[in-house]
């Protein structure tokens, strides 16, 4: 997060010590505040790189995305060329969503994250989600709802154990769409990164 050391050397140059204070490593920087339960949007360029072009993807770090009333909001970073790649954990979430067994080929109903779209008709939603600690099988979803049981439009839980799953869906019509990741079973949870596009 390159905001973070800019604040970091900005206190020590006040403060006339070449020390930076000592930081929350649960926090979020959110604007100009640290606040641990809102996520990170690093909207901040990345630097140039040899061939004199900036990278066009967005990363977003963090926020509580347990329920439906939490979704984060990904449009318009997804709708950046590249999309947007967001970190995440189900460790402690509630099973929020469970669609029918044959969204996924399985009854997801592990805890459960959540992200949302606002698309059009004629754009495509892709989505990859890709566990980061080994050992927990990871499901991912869409829906146009966001309740206990959903109909699912696209679903993938087809590695047994950890990999990436990934889902695309050609948008029919204009409106919401929730990014579900999930776990196959209760208890199956663990640290996760979803990229996003809508083109």
């Amino acid at each position: 997060m390159r905001v973070v050391p800019v604040l970091l050397m900005l206190a020590a140059c006040a403060t006339g010590t070449g020390d930076p204070p000592a930081e929350d490593p649960d926090a979020r920087v959110a604007g100009t505040e640290i606040d641990a339960n809102l996520p990170f949007v690093d909207a901040m360029p990345d630097p140039i790189d040899a061939e004199g072009a900036m990278p066009d993807a967005m990363v977003i770090v963090g926020g509580v995305v347990d329920t439906c009333a939490q979704g984060m909001n990904l449009t318009t970073a997804a709708s950046v060329a590249g999309g947007t790649t967001v970190t995440g954990n189900t460790t402690g979430y509630a099973d929020d969503l469970r669609p029918t067994g044959t969204c996924t080929g399985y009854l997801p109903d592990g805890p459960d994250a959540v992200y949302l779209v606002n698309a059009t008709a004629g754009q495509t939603l892709s989505a990859t989600v890709t566990d980061l600690a080994p050992g927990w099988d990871i499901s991912i979803y869409v829906t146009q709802t966001c309740v206990l049981n959903p109909t699912c439009l696209t679903g993938a839980d087809l590695i047994s154990g950890s990999g990436a799953e990934g889902v695309t869906h050609a948008v029919a019509a204009a409106g919401t769409y929730y990014v579900i990741v999930d776990g196959w079973n209760p208890g199956v949870q663990g640290p996760y990164s979803l990229a996003v596009t809508l083109q």
